[in-house]
């Protein structure tokens, strides 16, 4: 880990060569930040209480910026104020950059919550290794052990080499949010602006595979596209970065696509698995029947047994399309299993948990942090800045985890 020489929180920020330090350099990295996050130098200003003119000044690198400034501009712009100051802090500046140039009607909100998540995904490599010290084995990249160019048969053939990897067998995965962090990957939730936007893929130069699902009401959506996201870090980690949409004109990386849906297609739901556990069916209503009992017992939508079953040959294009279209197989929410919030929490206790779900929290990440804050190795006031709360409701928080300890004891 390196090590950081001291820096003045009050007043001008001392540097170990101060008459060295290149003001106009940090004044590029604040203004490619607020740029980035799509906000205005008078919205900047108003938050520091002092003019425009004096905020374009540190942005020209005219003006030396305080301790307390910088340490305000980091929390605005959601950065380790150490990237500001350092000149070789490790980040994922140039990913995000990259990623909001080719996704440049990404809304100001989206923005900021994906750069969000990308502090949380630092939080918890810093806590992981603060915690448990945890060492995970380093990702497989299969594009260098599979050498053909078709690219659904490779989504197969990494969802079978992945499997056997994780010696899973052909068994349902109940939890593929639990599966991708055993892994060491970072993946949250995060309920975006963006309704067609799927999920996202980071690789952070430091804390590795970092993984957003965008958080919208089917459950069973999310698992696939957690899935899917999983084959680009398995596939794709040399590009660094990747956004898929639900629905898109953009031919650019298709391949990509067709890949790792058919990854997580046949990683969800193998194909000698159905051949175990089910069998042909006799008659429509044999089939809708079938179908849901699959949909729960691999926790992935009708839509997706419904080409896995035609994948394998069990019905044909007809009955895929009227199979489709059929309103009956649409599973509804309340017979869906969200993993990520526990069961012996209360109503109100969940209702508050998936607000927080919403803000791109995870429940792993929140006992992560709170961990770390029983045994005294971060203090409250980092513990509200790791979950990015307010003091109220980090109240809350921490009251509903002392009711869930206490009757889970």
């Amino acid at each position: 880990m390196k090590v950081y020489n001291k820096i003045v929180i009050r007043g001008i920020v001392q540097f170990p060569n101060a008459m060295s330090f290149d003001y106009r350099l940090l004044g590029k990295k604040l203004r490619e930040a607020r740029e980035s996050l799509l906000i205005e130098p008078s919205e900047v200003a108003g938050i520091l209480k002092i003019s425009k003119n004096e905020y374009i000044k540190l942005e020209n690198g005219e003006k030396q910026a305080t301790g307390d400034q910088i340490l305000r501009l980091a929390t605005l712009y959601q950065r380790d104020f150490r990237y500001f100051i350092t000149g070789d802090y490790p980040s994922a500046e140039s990913q995000i950059q990259e990623l909001f140039r080719l996704n440049s009607s990404l809304s100001k909100n989206d923005r900021l919550a994906i750069q969000e998540f990308i502090r949380f995904c630092e939080y918890e490599y810093f806590l992981e290794g603060l915690i448990s010290q945890k060492v995970s084995e380093e990702l497989p990249d299969y594009s260098n052990i599979i050498h053909h160019n078709y690219y659904q048969q490779q989504g197969q053939e990494g969802a079978y080499l992945e499997r056997k990897r994780l010696q899973i067998g052909n068994s349902p995965i109940t939890d593929i949010f639990q599966l991708i962090r055993q892994q060491g990957v970072h993946v949250f939730k995060r309920k975006l602006e963006d309704q067609n936007i799927s999920g996202l893929y980071i690789k952070h130069p430091e804390a590795g595979h970092c993984i957003l699902i965008n958080y919208i009401d089917d459950l069973y959506r999310q698992n696939f596209s957690a899935a899917h996201e999983y084959c680009h870090a398995l596939f794709d980690s040399s590009l660094e970065q990747e956004m898929t949409y639900f629905k898109t004109n953009n031919n650019n990386h298709k391949e990509r696509e067709w890949r790792a849906n058919s990854f997580a297609g046949y990683f969800l739901v193998p194909e000698k698995a159905i051949h175990k556990y089910y069998r042909l069916q006799n008659n429509y209503g044999e089939w809708l029947t079938l179908i849901k009992q699959m949909c729960s017992d691999f926790s992935v939508s009708s839509k997706v047994v419904i080409i896995r079953l035609h994948d394998i040959k069990w019905i044909d294009a007809e009955l895929k399309h009227r199979l489709y279209n059929d309103q009956r197989l649409i599973i509804k929410k309340t017979d869906k299993f969200d993993p990520e919030i526990s069961d012996d929490l209360s109503i109100g206790s969940k209702e508050r948990i998936m607000k927080l779900i919403h803000k791109g929290l995870s429940w792993y990440f929140i006992e992560l942090a709170t961990e770390a804050y029983r045994k005294n190795d971060i203090t409250y006031q980092k513990l509200l800045e790791m979950l990015n709360l307010p003091i109220e409701e980090g109240n809350e928080l921490l009251s509903d985890l002392r009711v869930f300890m206490e009757a889970t004891k």
